[in-house]
């Protein structure tokens, strides 16, 4: 389940191993621990004598996951409903993450709140490399409020540190990977290649974090991509839900980092032409082929689907054995399809004994397949397969996502606050 200015996709990515009350799980042969009060109501008009109460929550409760995440929430309902102005927004709430992260909400309400926070931060920043590279680093750790930080001025005032392990849980967007995408292209570029040993290795650090997390830019993704990117970073980018195919397919042509194919084999949202070359890579090694199909048919059954379409016709084989290997973990309406696509490509013998394998008797069968076989007649297979055609239970996330995930968007991202 998202949270409000979530990325539009339905699922949610937590970080690190909790329980439903946020903790992290005992050491094994421990006591269980206690659930903690949850944080104090505030409805959907909160003020920043709610958001104070939130802070104090978190401090009184610091293993507990979420924090950063539970503020921006409530921010975002304030500025909603006019509760939080701009003001507070700049002045009022921190850490400064908090207030970089509402950028990320395009509801149009929110959003023009995040053009003005926005303009602040460009017009604090200007053109100045080190500037930007310096508001991207602190960000990351500042416990003031963003106008502190953009002033250089200490901030003594209750906060969170930022930087608390799993303080964000549930969406992907980060305010460090926001900060970039705002800064102009060179002054992104400063940030990753430039500075003394110190400063360019903790930049490194950040940079490799960044990877995994939105919005993507063409200065982060380049950077990646280059010499200069670590293996792990390109990992990351790689098992990003929201990393474009075009860059997918460049990160396959990396020699030497098979787990890169394994991350776009199992990727939320990948295309089918891109996956199928992944998939190319393991053709001989069915456990390997098996284990990805597992993991991504959890939620991708039109993602398959998508995938043995794109397939080569010439490649009969190559569908039959993803259709096998995937076994239980095909949906009855998305084996239905599956078999359609085998049928279009290949004579039908082919789907009948596929499928009298795979139920273990004729009446255990696909209806449809066993009056083709008990007819001995292929006749329009894949005609009559298609008669209940396939409904994708996650159509609204995949075109949400598929609308995040295009190439161009690296060049534009955050186009709401533009």
């Amino acid at each position: 389940m998202t949270t409000t200015g979530d990325p539009p996709c339905g699922y949610a990515w937590a970080e690190g191993t909790a329980d439903r009350y946020g903790y992290p799980a005992p050491p094994r042969g421990s006591s269980p621990l206690a659930p903690p009060p949850p944080p104090p109501a505030h409805g959907v008009r909160p003020t920043m004598a709610d958001y104070h109460r939130a802070i104090s929550h978190f401090q009184n409760h610091p293993g507990r996951a979420g924090g950063l995440t539970h503020l921006r929430t409530l921010t975002i309902r304030g500025v909603r409903a006019g509760t939080i102005s701009p003001h507070e927004v700049l002045f009022r709430v921190r850490p400064a993450a908090v207030a970089v992260s509402i950028l990320a909400e395009r509801e149009r309400q929110v959003a023009d709140v995040g053009k003005l926070i926005a303009a602040r931060i460009t017009a604090a920043a200007g053109t100045d490399p080190e500037r930007w590279s310096t508001l991207i680093d602190r960000v990351e750790s500042w416990t003031g409020s963003l106008l502190s930080m953009l002033t250089d001025d200490a901030d003594a005032r209750p906060s969170l540190p930022p930087s608390r392990p799993n303080a964000w849980t549930g969406h992907l967007w980060r305010p460090a990977n926001i900060l970039l995408a705002l800064a102009p292209a060179e002054c992104a570029r400063h940030f990753l290649t430039a500075g003394a040993v110190g400063t360019a290795v903790r930049r490194a650090g950040l940079a490799q974090r960044m990877a995994a997390f939105v919005p993507l830019s063409r200065a982060l993704v380049e950077h990646t991509l280059s010499s200069r990117g670590s293996g792990r970073a390109r990992l990351s980018l790689a098992a990003n839900a929201f990393t474009p195919d075009a860059v997918l397919a460049e990160l396959l042509r990396w020699v030497g980092e098979p787990a890169i194919a394994t991350a776009v084999r199992e990727h939320d949202f990948a295309g089918g032409a891109v996956r199928y070359e992944a998939f190319q890579a393991v053709r001989e090694r069915p456990e390997a082929i098996r284990r990805s199909l597992a993991v991504l048919l959890e939620y991708g059954q039109q993602q398959f689907l998508d995938l043995l379409a794109a397939v080569p016709e010439d490649d009969a084989v190559g569908i039959h054995m993803l259709i096998k290997l995937a076994g239980d973990a095909l949906d009855p309406d998305t084996r239905r399809a599956a078999y359609a696509r085998l049928a279009e490509v290949c004579e039908a013998e082919a789907v009948w004994t596929l499928d009298l394998a795979y139920a273990g008797s004729l009446e255990a069968m696909e209806p449809r397949v066993r009056a083709s076989m008990a007819a001995g007649s292929a006749g329009s297979l894949a005609e009559s397969l298609r008669t209940e055609p396939f409904r994708d239970p996650y159509q609204g996330v995949n075109v949400a996502a598929a609308a995040m995930r295009r190439a161009d968007l690296l060049g534009r991202p955050l186009p709401w606050l533009r």
